[in-house]
């Protein structure tokens, strides 16, 4: 007869949430983080949507560090969309500056993330919420942004200090000095066997599938047919409806973090 399935004391045990991808037996052969810090990571659905969450919602607030930052910089507002900002100073020292600012919040976010994975005190919640705020910031592409001469850094680091491979291989080496730390404490903070396998996930394929589409969807309604596309300080309506949605996403669904073997009652 169907029923829980019990432990041989007798004691009903919950059965296991159905997962996307399974989590492999703890990899014990690294324990250099100590026991207490490491993570196990398990896909559900509800793991992908909250991480989404977080990617959206950093994407964003980068792209509004870079507004703020532009009107203190030039003394009005700009304008956005979700993918691009402009000032009302282009050309000028503090407009690039406003570049420069949404980079180092990404940044300051990651080693936010490194702080939470290298904390003994951390709680499982936060350990989990450290490893995705560091892959939530999209560091592959910003580690490879002068290789490809795109993004804020390079864009910033030519007007500032003119073309050369010398100013492009710099800025390259800036960016790997701001990323790789993160990003070897959440390698050494992973539990699961077939490390690689879920870094490399992590690194170059999950974020970009949960958040990009969406992404591209509201650029294009915005730009290209104009939804929503009237500004209160040059912000589109579009923009601060999504920002608030995505809030309310993640603080409904952040429990999801922590797989469900660990989450608190």
């Amino acid at each position: 007869m169907a029923g829980h399935a019990k432990q041989a004391s007798g004691v009903p045990v919950r059965p296991a949430m159905p997962t996307l991808i399974a989590p492999y037996a703890a990899d014990t052969s690294d324990v250099s983080t100590g026991p207490d810090r490491r993570i196990t990571l398990q896909l559900s659905w509800r793991y992908c949507v909250v991480l989404y969450a977080l990617v959206m919602l950093y994407s964003s607030l980068h792209e509004l560090v870079h507004h703020v930052a532009g009107f203190v910089a030039c003394g009005s507002w700009g304008i956005k969309t979700f993918n691009y900002f402009s000032t009302t100073c282009e050309g000028t020292f503090g407009s690039y500056m406003a570049t420069v600012a949404g980079p180092l919040f990404t940044f300051g976010t990651m080693w936010v993330g490194w702080w939470f994975l290298q904390r003994a005190s951390s709680s499982v919640f936060a350990r989990q919420l450290g490893f995705a705020l560091i892959f939530a910031q999209l560091p592959l592409q910003r580690i490879t942004g002068p290789i490809f001469k795109q993004n804020d850094e390079y864009d910033a680091a030519w007007h500032l200090f003119g073309v050369s491979e010398a100013t492009r291989w710099i800025t390259f080496v800036v960016i790997c000095a701001c990323c790789v730390p993160p990003l070897v404490a959440a390698w050494r903070a992973i539990a699961n066997r077939r490390r690689a396998g879920w870094f490399l996930l992590y690194l170059t394929l999950l974020p970009y599938l949960l958040w990009g589409p969406v992404f591209g969807l509201l650029e294009y309604l915005l730009t290209q047919r104009g939804v929503l596309a009237a500004t209160v300080i040059g912000m589109p309506y579009l923009f601060l409806l999504n920002e608030a949605a995505t809030i309310v996403l993640y603080y409904s669904t952040r429990r999801w973090l922590v797989p469900a073997p660990e989450r608190p009652a």
